[in-house]
């Protein structure tokens, strides 16, 4: 299978539109199958999923094909490639978030990165959820559900903070199902470099130190991202620093320039070239419609 065939999903369009633009998303696993069959073949998205399925289907995960029974948590982070064929009666509930979300107005390092599920070494980040569920997992998914089909005033801050919450309960499942973890030199590679570009992103942005710090080459590093992810490592630095950036142009009290040089990037023109060349727009423009946005649906 051609990796670099596989194609990208953007989030289903299911329930309040408000949350969905900020970044999260709850809906059961049916409806995103039944809304869009394509979503039955592989395919990988650029946000976080994680997705708790009742009873039978075959899910590909990347390209490691497994069978669910009773309950199975399905964990992925951004750029693996995954798939599921339900069996018959089969039920779950998907929770969709982008970093962006969980993120924030807490500085970097994202604390995303303190769970070894995402983006992890151990290359089967699926677990059994135990019939008694002691780590209270599906009682937290269907709270997210319910919070985020419910849609009102304060609902995004309730949905981060049971997402926290969940994050830390499946933590606790995945250490105790996972002691020990045989680990591939290339997966193990990429989630140095996912932890190497976010402790340094604003002070480093070139892969050529990336690699001398992980002691690889340049191309080395480069090759095994890409195969691992889809995404050049270039890439993932690009989109590690304007994900700053629009959450700067967000939440903080700074102008164009100040966030430009709170960056790395020493030339205002240079950092407002980055940013539409990136994000389609300028950074005033992307400002401007980010706060009227909030304006129009608070939270």
């Amino acid at each position: 299978m051609n990796r670099r065939a596989i194609p990208e999903f953007e989030m289903s369009e299911s329930g309040p539109a408000h949350l969905r633009l900020q970044g999260i998303l709850a809906m059961p696993f049916m409806d995103s199958l039944t809304r869009d069959p394509q979503r039955l073949q592989p395919h990988y998205h650029g946000f976080f999923q994680m997705f708790l399925l009742h009873g039978e289907a075959t899910v590909m995960h990347d390209f490691q094909e497994f069978t669910t029974k009773g309950s199975t948590l399905v964990i992925l982070s951004p750029g693996q490639v995954h798939s599921a064929r339900p069996g018959k009666h089969l039920q779950g509930t998907t929770i969709s978030f982008t970093q962006e979300f969980f993120d924030d107005r807490a500085a970097p390092p994202s604390k995303l990165f303190d769970f070894p599920f995402f983006f992890p070494a151990e290359a089967k980040p699926w677990l059994t959820v135990p019939a008694a569920d002691p780590f209270r997992i599906s009682e937290t998914f269907a709270e997210l559900q319910e919070e985020f089909d419910a849609g009102m005033p304060g609902a995004a801050d309730v949905l981060r903070a049971t997402l926290h919450v969940l994050l830390v309960r499946v933590n606790r499942l995945y250490a105790q199902a996972h002691p020990q973890r045989d680990v591939s030199r290339a997966a193990q590679l990429v989630r140095q470099f996912h932890l190497a570009v976010e402790h340094r992103f604003r002070e480093e942005h070139s892969l050529p130190a990336y690699a001398r710090a992980l002691g690889v080459t340049a191309n080395y590093l480069n090759d095994t991202v890409r195969e691992q992810t889809g995404h050049a490592a270039g890439e993932i630095i690009r989109q590690r620093r304007l994900l700053d950036a629009k959450r700067l142009l967000s939440h903080a009290d700074l102008s164009i320039s100040e966030i430009g040089y709170h960056l790395g990037f020493q030339d205002p023109s240079y950092f407002s070239r980055f940013f539409r060349r990136y994000a389609g727009t300028t950074p005033a423009e992307f400002r401007l419609e980010i706060r009227e946005k909030y304006q129009r649906n608070p939270q």
